[in-house]
């Protein structure tokens, strides 16, 4: 059954674009480690920090309401 099988002989056009598709993928992980690795801008770290105090006020008062309901 093997012996049927034709031999297989390398062939560099696609040698070549085997190699240029792991060029371009480990370029695209490359950006993307250094997009992580970047730091932020300060505006949208203050931004976020905004939205999660605007969360956390916004769950104490609710809170607060709840414990005022049981209490009164």
């Amino acid at each position: 059954m093997i012996e049927d099988l034709p031999r297989i002989t390398p062939d560099a056009s696609r040698r070549a674009r085997t190699i240029a598709r792991c060029h371009d993928r480990l370029a695209a992980q490359r950006r993307r480690i250094d997009a992580r690795s970047r730091p932020r801008a300060p505006r949208t770290l203050a931004g976020e920090r905004l939205l999660v105090v605007g969360v956390c006020v916004a769950y104490l008062i609710a809170m607060a309401a709840d414990i005022v309901a049981i209490a009164g």
